[in-house]
């Protein structure tokens, strides 16, 4: 599929996807109640959530897809045979990491809790499994199928919700279990559209031993920002109180576009990244680094206009009323997004060069800094949130900055390994 053709149904993909998930978040805003710590409490498990996904997708997923790379295209549509023996008893083991968050949530009501820990736990078994058939489907060269597949997902999410607000579904199922429901039919949906367009993919289902070698650093350094996220997310909800954790949850759905733009650019761009990198082509990273910066930051002041103040022109005020009742913390939380999404590049070209060690060492910097902003909850209240995020992301910046003048000042590596690569943001 040419890249004229590639870009719309790689937008269409990300942003439905992403729809998918923020239409579950504008619910559980707008149902889950602020004030006795609801809102704060649904964060703890989206929090934790990004985190079990992370597992799966950087220790078997994402280094299964690499290897599907040396096929054909039509054979690697077909090589769901190879990577899901392997990747699948992974994401159910990193789905049970979601119980962690029944420690800092303890003392909210069984009747919340059950049901946020059981539809959590699946999502974050099935969330990755989907996230990969469609990655497959785009290195395939049948982007459309990806689309498709993401688009199927939103419309069962959308539905879900709707039937359960009509038949009085108790509201700690729907979040979750939208997602339950959205991921399980668009899995099946994906994988018979790539059963029809595969040819078989030859040898042997992969092993855990073998993708992990080349997975651990990405676990590892995937592993620290969400939980990271999920860490100063604790802190607040102990020393601050869910009622304030639940008001940076609001701010933080509210603020969720921008990113979902980040995700489409990046698809774009990170290809090309990763070449520079590489390569060592100093000159053609400078361009791509100003390049997203030019996309990030222009959208982003104009999502910070528009969605970052309580106006009547700004939809998420009446989508996400609770994400302005503190004054300035969505816009500060758009800022936030603004500084980590402009960074994609950088991280890209970093991993084309190999540089995965320098990633997470930045990364274990980073994440005692964001911990650290996170106890000024006392003080600083919802504002901890982002503030602590955007610690990480200025620390990030300083950190790739060094990375990126070492990479550049060597020679390019004579037998380079390129993977495809996400970016790293701040949520799903």
């Amino acid at each position: 599929m040419g890249l004229r053709k590639s870009i719309p149904a790689g937008l269409l993909d990300a942003g439905s996807a992403a729809l998918a998930t923020f239409g579950t978040g504008v619910y559980a805003a707008n149902y889950f109640d602020r004030e006795s710590g609801e809102l704060g409490v649904y964060g703890l498990f989206f929090a934790i959530f990004l985190v079990a996904a992370i597992v799966p997708f950087k220790l078997a997923f994402l280094p299964g897809e690499v290897r599907l790379l040396s096929l054909p295209k039509e054979q690697q549509l077909g090589g769901f045979r190879l990577t899901l023996p392997v990747g699948v008893p992974v994401a159910m083991a990193g789905s049970l990491v979601v119980l962690i968050a029944l420690i800092p949530a303890s003392g909210a009501k069984a009747s919340l809790l059950v049901p946020l820990a059981i539809t959590t736990v699946i999502t974050g078994f099935l969330s990755p499994i989907q996230d990969h058939v469609r990655r497959v489907m785009h290195q395939a060269g049948r982007s459309w199928l990806a689309a498709t597949t993401s688009v199927t997902q939103l419309v069962v999410a959308v539905l879900f919700i709707t039937v359960a607000i009509v038949i009085d579904l108790d509201k700690a199922w729907i979040p979750f279990g939208a997602l339950v429901a959205a991921n399980t039919i668009s899995i099946g949906v994906g994988l018979v559209l790539a059963h029809r367009s595969a040819q078989p993919a030859p040898g042997t289902p992969f092993h855990i031993r073998d993708l992990g070698i080349s997975g651990r650093w990405l676990t590892g350094f995937g592993l620290l920002p969400v939980g990271a996220n999920f860490v100063a997310a604790a802190i607040v909800a102990v020393i601050a109180g869910n009622d304030i954790l639940g008001s940076a949850e609001a701010s933080r759905v509210a603020g969720r576009p921008l990113l979902v733009f980040v995700t489409g650019v990046s698809a774009v761009l990170n290809p090309a990244s990763l070449v520079a990198g590489r390569d060592r082509l100093r000159a053609e990273g400078a361009r791509l680094m100003r390049l997203a910066r030019i996309f990030v930051i222009g959208s982003g002041l104009v999502f910070l206009a528009w969605m970052g103040f309580d106006w009547a022109g700004n939809p998420m005020t009446y989508l996400v009323e609770e994400a302005y009742t503190v004054e300035f913390l969505t816009a500060v939380t758009i800022v936030t997004n603004i500084f980590w999404g402009m960074l994609f590049s950088e991280e890209s070209q970093l991993i084309g060069g190999g540089r995965e060690v320098d990633i997470f060492k930045i990364y274990v910097v980073a994440t005692g800094v964001q911990i650290a902003v996170a106890f000024t909850a006392p003080v600083t209240e919802a504002f901890a949130v982002p503030l602590s995020m955007l610690a990480f992301g200025i620390t990030r910046w300083l950190g790739y900055r060094w990375s990126l003048a070492s990479l550049y000042s060597e020679p390019p590596d004579p037998h380079p390994e390129t993977m495809e690569f996400d970016p790293t943001l701040p949520v799903a």
